[in-house]
């Protein structure tokens, strides 16, 4: 693992010393508002997914009922899949790949990244500022980039011809290049005429093919659900050492001739989905690209609360402020240092929080009509060395510890070594303990993975109290009995030892009697906590807090 953070931190560095200096955040407003109610939705092709997918753990995340998952980048790099012109490597992609189709995972998303030790314009390397790197293609290596991309989505076509051996289902997923922030180095301009030299070769060789923007990140934006002037304030800043300048979102969006879904990343509170997807939306309909599918790439099951800092202080995200800053380094840190007096309460309340966080995130994404939904992580970012792991905190934040389950690292390579770059995830992983948040996925997935539609409710309609802002509510329609999740977010962060408020709800409900089933957040819990309540003259009341709960008739 210490390659894994080492890399992290190495690009974090990077991007703080070549950008400005990290900005003083106002702190986010302390009520999380509840979404504005709005038709139902109809969206039966919603995909709960996982990421990145690596060796060794695929049938612990087909045991929670998932069955699609994004790739681990680092499997179809250029340089990795073609370390030298003309001399292909498909032994680590194939056992990849056929690991999660026998595992059941009929589904398959990868993102292809120009990155290559001999045909990028300007790699990676000693002497090479970050800044200097272009990863474009040189312009006598285009046609061998198009044969990279038209290669893989042959070999991972399922139509016969030149398929990888044992290949159980196609692949018809593709995003070009990985995220529009320092992951694509270059110009908007450049990255517009990428695409539309992968899109046709990817159509080409799989007229079923489905491509992927390139990522957005917009956290710094859409954080702490700012209101549409506050929206409007923060699309003015300049780029930063997070993302691309909006300019240049607007610019790659614009090209929406070359590709068929959007893709952004959400690694900050779940309020900030429902806001990224409108606005991508009416990016969309200003460039008369009409609708077009989103998917979320790239989730955490909670937000990371602190991140970018090391030389300068790092930089809150909600629910996190500027006031709870401190507290939450210190909580982060207790957790990773098992010595630490407070270790085993901060680990069961970030254990918790990622349980919470990953429905949320789940159910608001469905809520907003978003296509699919990349779930991460499958292991943790930390090194296992208190000191080295306590420094990170400030720059990586809770993504440090999200893995869903405990993993060990193996010297097991099914499929050989990768040979170009990310040479430890070649080596397969095995599953430990299992966490909350991995519970709370399956439970997330049985309840509503196969929804018909969804309906966000009026919190107004549910709360017996003077004010429902805050109150979070779905209905799904299932092809049983409907199902209603809800949670109560008042927009503040609770850390250890804090408990955070609830209210009443008085839900319209035709049955006699419902069965709630909380979402599971605590260590060593195997199954979520479930009670049967009695409705009364058409109103089913209970308290409601901040771990989301599932409401369906008993029967």
């Amino acid at each position: 693992m210490k390659r894994i953070l080492l890399a992290a931190t190495a690009l974090l560095l990077a991007a703080i010393a070549c950008g400005p200096t990290a900005p003083t955040p106002t702190s986010v407003p302390q009520t999380t508002q509840s979404p504005t109610p709005q038709p139902a939705i109809s969206s039966p092709q919603f995909t709960i997914s996982v990421e990145y997918a690596i060796l060794g753990v695929a049938e612990e995340y087909a045991a929670a009922g998932i069955t699609y998952a994004k790739l681990q980048d680092a499997f179809i790099i250029w340089g990795n899949i073609e370390p030298e012109p003309g001399k292909y490597e498909w032994g680590p992609l194939d056992a990849l790949v056929l690991e999660y189709q026998q595992a059941g995972f009929t589904g398959l998303q990868m993102d292809f990244a120009a990155l290559s030790p001999w045909a990028s314009s300007v790699p990676p390397a000693l002497g090479v500022a970050p800044k200097d790197v272009n990863t474009f293609p040189k312009e006598e290596y285009l046609g061998e980039y198009v044969a990279y991309v038209s290669a893989v989505v042959e070999r991972y076509d399922h139509d016969g011809v030149d398929d990888m051996p044992g290949l159980l289902y196609p692949i018809h997923d593709y995003g070009v290049e990985r995220e529009f922030t320092g992951y694509w180095p270059g110009t908007a301009e450049e990255y517009v005429r990428l695409l539309r030299i992968a899109y046709p070769a990817i159509k080409a060789a799989d007229s079923e093919a489905h491509v992927l923007l390139v990522a957005l990140l917009m956290a710094d934006i859409f954080d702490g659900n700012p209101d549409q002037a506050e929206i409007e304030s923060r699309l003015q800043k300049d780029a930063d050492y997070m993302r691309k300048s909006v300019p240049e979102m607007r610019a790659i969006l614009a090209a929406c001739d070359a590709y068929d879904i959007v893709d952004f990343h959400a690694l900050a509170n779940y309020a900030e989905i429902p806001l990224t997807a409108q606005w991508i939306r009416n990016e969309l309909n200003a460039n008369g690209c009409g609708e077009k599918p989103i998917w979320i790439g790239d989730a955490f099951s909670m937000s990371a609360l602190i991140g970018y800092g090391g030389f300068v202080p790092p930089t809150p995200f909600a629910p996190a402020t500027l006031e709870t800053r401190d507290a939450v380094v210190a909580a982060l840190a207790a957790v990773a240092d098992p010595a630490d007096a407070n270790h085993d309460a901060a680990q069961a309340w970030l254990y918790g929080e990622m349980a919470i966080g990953l429905v949320r995130k789940i159910v608001v994404s469905a809520g907003s009509g978003i296509l699919g939904i990349n779930l991460g992580n499958m292991e943790d970012w930390k090194t296992g060395i208190a000191a080295a792991d306590k420094a990170s905190v400030p720059m990586l934040g809770a993504s440090l510890f999200m893995g869903m389950t405990d993993t060990t690292i193996t010297n097991q390579e099914p499929g050989g070594k990768l040979p170009f770059t990310g040479h430890l995830w070649s080596k397969a992983r095995r599953a430990g303990d299992r966490r909350p948040v991995w519970y709370a996925l399956k439970l997330v997935n049985e309840k509503i993975s196969a929804f018909n539609s969804v309906e966000k409710l009026d919190p107004s309609s549910l709360s017996g109290q003077v004010s429902a802002i805050g109150i979070w509510a779905y209905r799904f329609e299932m092809p049983t009995v409907p199902v209603w999740v809800l949670w109560y977010d008042d927009g503040n962060l609770y850390l250890p030892g804090q408990t955070p408020p609830s209210v009443i709800v008085q839900l319209p409900f035709e049955a006699t009697s419902a069965l709630l089933t909380r979402t599971p957040t605590a260590i060593g819990q195997t199954a979520p906590e479930t009670q049967i309540l009695e409705a009364s003259g058409g109103i089913l009341s209970f308290d409601l807090g901040a771990t989301p709960v599932f409401i369906e008739a008993a029967q």
